[in-house]
C-alpha cells in the first residue's frame, strides 16, 4: 500500500520509535512524585517544554500538554466562554475542524450567538467582514491556519491586527501548519497542535495561552499542567514530541522542499492524463503537503475505493455516516455545489513519500479514471 493520506495521520519518525522503549524504561514514574524516579520524569518534561518553547519563541509556561488536538481545541473554546461569561459572542471561519465548530456548536446550545465569517471562492477569510463583524460583546475569533480538507493558508497577521485592534482573542488550528508552515506566535493568543501531524505518536499534543489570560480547564483533578490540564503526564510521548519537533527543525528547509517536489510534481502530471480536473483553491497559497481534486463525473468515496484496489491509500473531506456520504462543509462554504463536493478527493503527501511512488499514483490515478468514466 502506498500512503498519500497524511493530512490524516502520519507514521512516526523510526528514530523516535526506536527511542520510545527506552523512554518508557527510563521514564516510567509519575513526573509529579518527590522521589528521585519521578523527579527525573519531571526533568524530562520540563526540558521538553523548554526545547518546543525556545522553538516558538514563546515562554516556558505558556506551553499546555495534552492529549491531541481535539482535547486542545475542546478545551480553549470552553474554557474561554466559562472564564469570560459577559462576552457571549463568538467569530468562526465556516471552514474549522470539526474538533473546533462542534464544541462552538455546544455553546451555541448555551445562548452563545455565533457568527460564521465570510469566505471566498479560494477558502480566504474575508477581512473587511471580519473587521465589520466585531462587536464589544466578542469573546473570540477562530481561524483555522491551514485547512486540513484543502490546504489554504491564511493570513494570521492580518487576522491578529485587526483582533488587537477590537480587543478580542484570537485563536488559530495551527494542526496542519506547525512545523511546516512558519508561526508568529505573537500573532496568536492560542494555538494548537497534534503530534501525529508530524510523525509523532498519537496520543499527543498541546496547545499555546498566552499569559494572563485566563481560561476555565476541560479536566478537573490533580492540577497539572499550570492548572490547565489535570492528569499525569505522558512522559514518554512528551519526550517523543519534543524530539520530533527537534527532527523538524532541523531539517525543515529539506523536508519543505520534498514536499513542494511530491505535490508539484503530482499537479502537473495530474494535469497532462486528465486536462479538466479541478485544484480546489489552486490560485492561493497552500500547504505543500495537501492536494484536493475534483474530478470530472466520478464521486470521492467510488474513486477512492477504486484507489485502495490498486494499493493507493488516499481520502475525502466528506464525512461518511452510516455509509452514506455528506458533501464537505468546507467546500460548501468556498460555494461549491453537493454535486461538486462529493466529488473531491484529498491527497496529502509526507516526508517519507518518494517520486517513484508518484509516478506510480499518477499511473493509477489514469487508469482507474479510464475505467471508471464509462460508467458515468
Amino acid at each position: 500500500m502506498i500512503y498519500f493520506d497524511n493530512a490524516a495521520t502520519t507514521k512516526v519518525f523510526p528514530e523516535v520509535l526506536d527511542k520510545i522503549k527506552t523512554w518508557s524504561q527510563d521514564y516510567y514514574a509519575n513526573p509529579n512524585s518527590i522521589h528521585s524516579d519521578g523527579q527525573r520524569s519531571r526533568i524530562a518534561v520540563e526540558e521538553s517544554r523548554r526545547y518546543i518553547a525556545s522553538f516558538l519563541g514563546i515562554p516556558e509556561d505558556e506551553i499546555i500538554f495534552t492529549s491531541c488536538a481535539t482535547e486542545s481545541n475542546n478545551t480553549i473554546v470552553r474554557g474561554l466562554a466559562e472564564s469570560y461569561p459577559e462576552r457571549d459572542e463568538i467569530l468562526i471561519s465556516p471552514i474549522e475542524h470539526k474538533s473546533v465548530l462542534n464544541p462552538v456548536r455546544y455553546l451555541s446550545k448555551k445562548g452563545y450567538r455565533i457568527r460564521f465569517l465570510k469566505v471566498d471562492s479560494q477558502g480566504i477569510i474575508d477581512l473587511d467582514d471580519l473587521k465589520k463583524s466585531i462587536t464589544p460583546k466578542t469573546l473570540f475569533v477562530s481561524v483555522i491556519h491551514v485547512n486540513n480538507e484543502t490546504g489554504v493558508v491564511q493570513d494570521l497577521e492580518g487576522i491578529s491586527k485587526i483582533c488587537k485592534e477590537k480587543d478580542v482573542f484570537f485563536f488559530s488550528d495551527t494542526v496542519q501548519s506547525f512545523c511546516k508552515i512558519d508561526i508568529n506566535s505573537d500573532s496568536v493568543d492560542f494555538f494548537s497542535a497534534s503530534g501525529h501531524k508530524i510523525n509523532a505518536p498519537k496520543g499527543i499534543g498541546f496547545f499555546r495561552r498566552k499569559k494572563d489570560i485566563q481560561l476555565t480547564p476541560l479536566l478537573f483533578g490533580g492540577g497539572q499542567e499550570f492548572g490547565l490540564r489535570s492528569g499525569t503526564e505522558n512522559v514518554v510521548y512528551i519526550k517523543a514530541l519534543s524530539e520530533t519537533i527537534k527532527i523538524w527543525n532541523e531539517n525543515r528547509t529539506d523536508f519543505i522542499k520534498k514536499l513542494q517536489d511530491l505535490s508539484g510534481k503530482f499537479i502537473n502530471g495530474l494535469k497532462t492524463i486528465i486536462p479538466d480536473v479541478e485544484i480546489v483553491s489552486e490560485k492561493v497559497e497552500r500547504s505543500p503537503s495537501i492536494v484536493t481534486v475534483i474530478f470530472p463525473k466520478i464521486d470521492a468515496q467510488t474513486f477512492i475505493m477504486a484507489l485502495n484496489t490498486e494499493g493507493i491509500a488516499v481520502s475525502s473531506g466528506s464525512a461518511c455516516s452510516s455509509g452514506t456520504p455528506s458533501p464537505s462543509h468546507v467546500l460548501l462554504s468556498y460555494g461549491y455545489s453537493e454535486e461538486k463536493a462529493l466529488r473531491a478527493v484529498r491527497f496529502s503527501f509526507g516526508i517519507d513519500n518518494t517520486e517513484e511512488e508518484i509516478d506510480i499514483l499518477l499511473e493509477k490515478v489514469r487508469d482507474v479514471f479510464g475505467k471508471l468514466s464509462v460508467f458515468y
